[in-house]
């Protein structure tokens, strides 16, 4: 009898265990949100995530907050403070070590630039034709230094 209960037991804080480690790891929705990164800090002593806020630049008050559990991804964008971003985001049930229920997974970084990707979909065809980009490229240097900035940041 003794036995049969200290199973029962075993196995429901196992089961306790798990379903408890299920619900604080396992997305139920994921998604993307786009805006510029006003804040990302580091914080925790033991468990640190990046915790941070993006404007969703739709007034004052619209900003969304999210945190970062993956050290890497945090550390990449901290130098992107001020800029636009999208990130990409899994929802989980509830939080635990950080303060929101949003982990972004991934980002990319979207460019200011008036004309989109064009300039950058350009300088990928000229570049399989090594003396256009020798000659456009001295042009630029010479006569045409903020055209060239952007085509550098096309690099990136």
């Amino acid at each position: 009898m003794k036995l049969k209960i200290s199973l029962f037991i075993i196995i429901s804080i196992l089961a306790l265990a798990g379903i408890s480690y299920g619900l604080v790891t396992i997305p139920y929705s994921q998604g993307v949100r786009s805006g510029t990164l006003v804040k990302l800090s580091k914080k925790g002593v033991l468990y640190s995530t990046y915790e941070g806020t993006l404007d969703l630049g739709s007034g004052d008050q619209l900003t969304w907050n999210f945190s970062i559990h993956n050290k890497d991804i945090g550390e990449k964008l901290v130098s992107l403070s001020g800029k636009k971003v999208k990130l990409n985001y899994d929802e989980l049930f509830f939080k635990l070590f950080y303060e929101t229920k949003y982990n972004v997974k991934d980002f990319s970084l979207i460019r200011n630039d008036e004309y989109g990707d064009s300039i950058c979909e350009l300088v990928n065809v000229l570049r399989k034709f090594p003396r256009i980009v020798e000659v456009v490229g001295k042009e630029l240097k010479d006569g045409h230094p903020e055209i060239l900035r952007k085509v550098r940041a096309c690099q990136d």
